[in-house]
């Protein structure tokens, strides 16, 4: 079906729509106002950075279900926003209310206490479990969930729970379900190594679930082989990495027919640079691999992890540079490593990487999280207009980061061939109020000129009449390009 210019104008509203709901200027009474057009109301949810307590309060009483789940799952809301649902009438908005934002967006702001409290104790059971399986529970709201009356919110809570006390174990051991007692015993036998037989022996200890088992509980001579020897590949590659494997079973592993074993056997624990440089292993430039196991350990002790930052092995060399914690030594050399996968996990992670290596490696980067490293301490900003002229387009996105950059080269990279450069230069504040209204026009950077912070008042308010947004006041809306 051939687009129509009324499906091209709609999608024009709908960009400085979004625009406006993430705009620092927008007045928090139009963003409460926005709640009560659908598309206009979650976009102020998903656009946004922080959030206006009152909008949060109005979400929480809206009756539209989507705002208030989306509040729900809303990473840039407080925990104290969020816990404003905790007694909503809908179980499925308790239940994402319960598991918490996706961390990928980052660590979220938790819940009050009494808040997890009160979801410990609700009526439904799959807000219970949806608590129980949240890394941000409370140990003693977790305790709680450990003696459920449900088996599935009891076995949840277990399987999270990193340190549970011995007493716990032995309840849940004892447990009159056997489905608790099966994932007790298999999270339990790395403290309790007379357990894993019993996990090994269990039709439900599939591959996936004995690859976690395998990867570092205690292992006897008879779980070793069983292990090792597993037909599953998966299964081998876990027990590769398990220090408390036999040297005789590591050996056979370095030369198993599946290059994912071979792999992760060369960054276990203990071998010198020679043998891990004996097995046959590849790790190629853009393949993404798992960090070894033993350098996540030691994350935060730079001595530990100054073998792996000196290791021939880039995958050791990857997993050292999760750390935040590097010495100025380990941090440059890491900086200049010759492979791309490291300086990018370094500059993600280490706050003290150089600026001009910031920079390079953003230039370099073609992964969804480069614009992540913009933000980082020392990513450089003066002297940004210089890449004004470049070739390479990303490059010049950046000069709107230059505090120096003058408002003529803003407006001459406003106009740039480039879709991308025109529209992260519209929200540029040094932008007249002039151009921001010829970008509104452009589909390109419609959105980012609506989220200009010196777009006046009157547009806003033009804009979300224009979408429909009720009681919106009409004003002059920026002219569609025709006479």
């Amino acid at each position: 079906m051939i687009p129509t210019r009324e499906d091209g104008l709609l999608e024009l509203v709908r960009e400085r729509v979004r625009g406006i709901a993430g705009n620092p200027a927008t007045p928090p009474d139009l963003l409460v106002r926005m709640l009560d057009h659908r598309p206009a109301g979650l976009a102020v949810l998903i656009f946004r950075g922080a959030l206006p307590d009152e909008v949060c309060r109005a979400v929480a009483a809206h009756p539209d279900r989507q705002l208030r789940l989306t509040l729900a799952d809303c990473g840039s809301a407080t925990g104290e926003q969020r816990a404003l649902l905790v007694d909503d009438p809908e179980p499925t908005i308790r239940t994402s209310l319960a598991a918490g934002p996706d961390l990928f967006r980052g660590t979220p702001d938790p819940l009050p206490e009494a808040a997890y409290a009160r979801l410990a104790a609700d009526p439904v059971r799959r807000v219970r479990e949806a608590l129980a399986d949240s890394r941000q529970c409370p140990e003693q709201v977790r305790a709680r969930l450990a003696d459920d009356p449900d088996p599935v919110v009891r076995s949840t809570a277990y399987a999270r729970w990193a340190d549970p006390p011995e007493e716990v174990t032995d309840r849940l051991l004892a447990d009159p379900d056997e489905g608790v007692r099966r994932v007790v015993a298999r999270h339990a036998c790395r403290r309790r190594p007379g357990l894993l037989p019993g996990v090994l022996d269990t039709t439900w200890s599939d591959g996936w679930h004995l690859a976690a088992v395998a990867v570092d509980a205690p292992l006897d001579r008879a779980s070793a082989e069983r292990l090792a020897r597993h037909e599953d590949p998966m299964v081998r590659a876990a027990v590769a990495e398990n220090p408390h494997l036999p040297p005789d079973l590591v050996d056979a592993l370095a030369v198993d027919p599946e290059p994912k074993v071979r792999l992760r056997l060369s960054v276990r624990p203990g071998l010198t640079e020679a043998e891990r440089g004996a097995i046959d292993y590849r790790v190629r430039p853009t393949d993404r691999i798992s960090p070894a196991r033993w350098v996540l350990a030691h994350l935060d002790d730079p001595e530990a992890l100054d073998e792996a930052v000196r290791s021939a092995h880039v995958g050791l060399r990857r997993s050292a540079a999760y750390s935040r914690h590097l010495r100025p030594d380990q941090v440059a050399r890491l900086a200049a490593d010759e492979d791309f996968a490291v300086r990018l996990l370094l500059c993600e992670n280490h706050d003290a990487v150089p600026g001009e290596v910031l920079l390079a490696t953003y230039l370099q980067a073609r992964v969804i999280t480069a614009g992540m490293l913009i933000q980082r301490p020392n990513f450089p900003r003066v002297g940004l207009a210089r890449l004004a002229d470049s070739a390479d387009p990303r490059a010049r996105r950046l000069v709107r980061y230059d505090p120096d950059a003058p408002a003529e080269l803003i407006d001459r990279l406003s106009r740039d061939p480039d879709d991308g450069v025109r529209a992260w230069t519209a929200a540029d504040p040094r932008l007249g109020p002039d151009r921001v209204a010829e970008l509104l026009d452009d589909p390109a950077t419609a959105g980012a000129a609506a989220g200009n912070r010196k777009l006046p008042i009157e547009m806003i308010e033009g804009i979300l009449a224009e979408a429909g947004v009720p009681g919106a006041g009409v004003t002059v809306t920026p002219s569609t390009g025709e006479g």
